[in-house]
């Protein structure tokens, strides 16, 4: 049996895995918002935190450590269109999709490693272009677009997950799955949105089974990259690994601007 960690298990494909796992006989360690939500799932354990705030990825890594875990899975997903800052002041999308699956991956490392068998599974999307970090303004204070800001988070999460070793880390595209699509949607877009969840959407019982398979049979790795159940190549070249310092040199500064 295996213990697992999934953020935004409290939705759509976080809590279709959570309850698979949870039916298998796994320990189950859900984050997220709604307490109401996670009852639903019957059993596991369920940490409350607001993922996009640094204080709060930092509290539940107080709350988990020490404690075995075999998997760690970062499924937290909430779409902002407009630009929105956290309430400590960083861009919503570069808070949740980047620093928050930074800090939980890097602060569960030693315990991931000390498992037979570890593994991080991300549903971060794979394939943002080499130049999408936003360099001089990565809070995107001018010249915000959504598509601008997920691809530079997307971007960030390889390139942190590139410079880490130890535990098999892999980013995978679950593609269109029939869930909530928590975030700011409004009036005809969360229609079509819907509209074409119903009609086009995977359902997260389906969408699951490459995860699922992940977690029993992590690859060997370093980090690797699927579509589904499709493997993608991953190009890690010396100017990705200059990239990838950089943003460590960049992210430590945004989370200590202090420097202690």
């Amino acid at each position: 049996m295996k213990t697992i960690v999934i953020t935004g298990g409290t939705d759509g494909l976080g809590y279709a895995l959570a309850r698979k796992r949870l039916d298998a006989g796994d320990t189950v360690v859900v984050i997220g918002r709604s307490r109401d939500k996670f009852a639903t799932l019957g059993g596991g354990e369920f940490l409350r935190a607001d993922l996009t705030l640094v204080s709060e990825n930092r509290r539940v890594l107080d709350e988990l450590r020490g404690r075995p875990i075999d998997a760690l899975v970062l499924a937290a997903a909430y779409a902002n269109f407009p630009r929105v800052t956290t309430a400590e002041g960083i861009e919503h999308n570069f808070a949740l999709y980047h620093l928050s699956r930074h800090l939980l991956a890097d602060g569960l490392h030693e315990q991931l490693r000390a498992a037979p068998d570890p593994v991080i599974v991300d549903t971060t999307v794979p394939g943002a272009p080499a130049d999408a970090i936003n360099w001089d303004d990565v809070n995107f204070e001018h010249g915000y677009t959504w598509k601008a800001a997920n691809l530079q988070s997307r971007r960030a999460t390889l390139l942190r997950a590139a410079a880490r070793t130890g535990v098999p880390h892999v980013l995978i595209n679950p593609g269109f799955v029939r869930t909530s699509h928590q975030g700011s949607l409004t009036g005809i877009r969360r229609t079509l949105v819907s509209l074409l969840a119903r009609v086009a959407g995977t359902a997260p019982e389906r969408a699951i089974e490459p995860l699922d398979a992940l977690i029993d049979h992590p690859p060997t790795e370093n980090l690797s990259a699927y579509q589904g159940r499709k493997r993608l190549p991953v190009d890690i070249d010396a100017a990705t690994l200059t990239d990838a310092d950089r943003l460590a040199a960049l992210t430590d500064r945004l989370l200590d601007p202090a420097g202690r």
